[in-house]
């Protein structure tokens, strides 16, 4: 890997070692689905046990119950991992919280991602396109519509600084040690694709979504590497925290 010391713009992005990096990377992309999948076992083992019928079973599987239960599990167990693996580098990651520029970055960055969603929106449906959300959003809505607070904390907090820490802090940084231009990428690339539904009966709207998937985390990536990690992280927090109060007011309208 070349030597990057010097880089002027790399002066807010965190730079551990290669394999502290690479450790966050996997830790944030392989823990979080061997979490799922250990959480899911378990639920499949008790709910086996409790489930009169093969229909109850299926029913709860396919609850946003048993949705929440995975998925905010998953995220908190992951979110002590990291805090464990970095409790020596603490305080590299909160520098960038000390001054005002990441905060206010953050909202030109938030700001930016809800107008080119807007637009697009717009674009597609003047193509006559009827575009849903996809289905890790149409998931997180059912989630949320039946445990507001709950996902308040685990995905506008805990989800968000997992992912900053995974593709950011990790894969980024780490990508970044070769080359700018691949870094940009393949954090692009593999952020969209997590968010990404390979099961889903509608594909096309699957691929549809991806646009915005791709423009929201070329926005965080610039950030964290132009103003630091507190950039990033906040614009992430905002934009999530902004979806799941649209969700719960919705509902209450």
């Amino acid at each position: 890997m070349r030597n990057i010391q010097n880089d002027p713009r790399l002066k807010n992005v965190i730079m551990l070692r290669p394999h502290r990096q690479l450790t966050l990377f996997l830790v944030g992309l392989v823990g979080l689905v061997v979490a799922s999948f250990l959480i899911e076992l378990f639920m499949y083992l008790i709910a086996r046990s409790i489930a009169p019928t093969d229909y109850d079973y299926e029913m709860f599987i396919d609850s946003s119950l048993s949705s929440m239960i995975v998925n905010g599990s998953a995220y908190v167990i992951l979110g002590v991992v990291f805090i464990v693996l970095l409790k020596n580098e603490s305080e590299e990651f909160f520098k960038s919280f000390k001054t005002w520029k990441p905060y206010v970055a953050a909202l030109v960055g938030f700001g930016s991602i809800i107008l080119f969603n807007l637009a697009y929106s717009i674009f597609i449906a003047c193509l006559g396109i009827n575009m849903t959300d996809n289905g890790n959003e149409a998931s997180l809505t059912n989630i949320v519509n039946d445990f507001p607070l709950a996902s308040l904390v685990i995905f506008a907090f805990i989800g968000p600084a997992c992912e900053e820490l995974t593709y950011r802090v990790g894969l980024f940084s780490l990508t970044r040690r070769v080359n700018r231009v691949l870094a940009y990428i393949a954090t692009i690339i593999v952020f969209t694709l997590i968010h990404f539904d390979f099961t889903s009966t509608t594909m096309v709207n699957e691929l549809l979504n991806i646009p915005a998937y791709a423009f929201g985390a070329f926005v965080l990536t610039y950030l964290y590497e132009r103003y630091g990690f507190a950039s990033s992280l906040s614009a992430h927090i905002t934009n999530n925290l902004f979806s799941i109060l649209l969700t719960i007011f919705g509902k209450i309208k």
